[in-house]
């Protein structure tokens, strides 16, 4: 298996809650806790999922749709 990766929350300086990845051996010391760990893919589909309303994919089908017309 490839290097493995944490899908974690914390709340930064203006008490945002986010999500965010970084590899297992290079987390930061302010993470409120880890919610999933796997590789890049796996952490990158739990961060976006396809077809969640403003994911990626919809952002670039929106792009489509706005140039086309």
């Amino acid at each position: 298996m490839g290097k493995l990766f944490n899908y974690y929350d914390y709340v930064n300086h203006y008490g945002s809650r986010l999500f965010a990845i970084a590899a297992v051996d290079a987390m930061p010391k302010n993470y409120s806790q880890i919610l999933f760990t796997g590789s890049i893919e796996e952490c990158q589909l739990r961060l976006d999922p396809p077809g969640l309303e403003g994911s990626v994919e919809d952002l670039k089908r929106q792009i489509k749709v706005a140039s086309k017309g």
